[in-house]
């Protein structure tokens, strides 16, 4: 399965199993894997693909929905 988990830049589990990240500027819009979503305000900052990890520096607005 290719699924990543998401962090933010402290490490803090924002989602499990992300199958898709749309980036709008410093909007980012995540699905996981139930089709379940999730929007953050932020940039990502680094994508580790042999861990299946990705890391974004939340704004100060953080968890949009």
């Amino acid at each position: 399965m290719c699924e990543s988990t998401v962090y933010d830049n402290k490490g803090i589990k924002l989602m499990d199993d992300v199958i898709n990240i749309k980036v709008y500027g410093n909007r980012i819009e995540m699905v996981d894997i139930l089709n379940q979503g999730m929007t953050v305000e932020g940039q990502i900052v680094e994508l580790d693909l042999e861990k299946h990890s990705i890391f974004i520096e939340v704004d100060e607005k953080g968890l949009v929905k």
